[in-house]
């Protein structure tokens, strides 16, 4: 399957957007997961660019293949153990893409997080009781990066990352991020140029009290 974020990659070709990933986790290691693509931003062009079908000879994936792509997601990741309530959120007037699901245990979440990237065996998150790890790994092309028309874009794109817990967060090693007063939650904006140049920047460590 293709990857699910690679109509990404082509519509960044006209325009900026914003991917935030969501995650409620549970002390005992289940949760629920968000992953959100917004280009509300410049909904204008990333019209414009699905209704040409094609920019700087790039096919762009129509409304169509692009609610396909989410069809065949659910398919694949409903077959997978520990995840369950699978939805996935459409809207072409904004150009925001949802996915939402509930995962059983991390080695579920690292399955659907492959299933989303197109990956295989790739450690996305690790923990335990006292400990949640954000290993980053993102399905974006560093072709980018050396096409200095595209830097402004890729500057003002961003990834952003929103973790809350049942216990408090005692403290987080990405020295970016920030917790919340009541100490439940911990979020973390990087763009996604200096992510691309260094993934990373989206790495994290989050100690949690017993």
């Amino acid at each position: 399957m293709k990857k699910i974020l690679a109509f990404c990659c082509c519509l960044l070709l006209t325009s900026c957007f914003e991917i935030t990933e969501r995650i409620k986790h549970h002390e005992d290691q289940s949760g629920e997961y968000t992953l959100m693509v917004d280009f509300s931003k410049s909904w204008f062009k990333t019209k414009s660019a699905i209704w040409l079908e094609e920019v700087d000879g790039v096919k762009i994936p129509n409304e169509k293949e692009i609610t396909q792509k989410l069809e065949d997601f659910k398919t694949k990741a409903s077959k997978i153990e520990g995840i369950s309530n699978i939805t996935t959120k459409t809207d072409f007037d904004n150009y925001v893409f949802i996915i939402k699901l509930n995962y059983a245990n991390l080695k579920a979440l690292n399955a659907v997080v492959n299933t989303i990237n197109n990956q295989r065996d790739q450690i996305h998150f690790s923990g335990s009781g006292k400990k949640f790890e954000r290993m980053a790994s993102y399905p974006i092309p560093e072709k980018l990066l050396k096409d200095p028309k595209k830097k402004k874009d890729l500057e003002e794109a961003s990834i952003i990352a929103i973790y809350t817990f049942d216990n408090d967060v005692l403290t987080t090693d990405n020295i970016n991020s920030k917790i919340s007063k009541n100490k439940k939650t911990v979020f973390l904006k990087q763009s996604m140029y200096s992510v691309l140049k260094k993934s990373a920047l989206m790495n994290n460590t989050i100690q949690l009290t017993p």
